[in-house]
């Protein structure tokens, strides 16, 4: 193999890699924003209950 398509090669396989480790962190990201969204949808709803508990007679 020539050296200038060597280059070119180990160029698009460095440009894949940037683009699936670029993928891989915004769906961690995503994943981690979807877990906090729900233990604070979780948090008010049992503050909630808990509140309308306390009002009952």
């Amino acid at each position: 193999m020539e050296q200038k398509t060597l280059f070119k090669l180990m160029s698009l396989v460095g440009l894949a890699l940037g683009g699936v480790g670029t993928l891989l962190s915004s769906w961690a990201d995503s994943k981690e924003q979807e877990a906090l969204i729900e233990e604070k949808v979780n948090e008010a709803l049992a503050a909630r209950e808990s509140e309308e508990e306390a009002e009952e007679p």
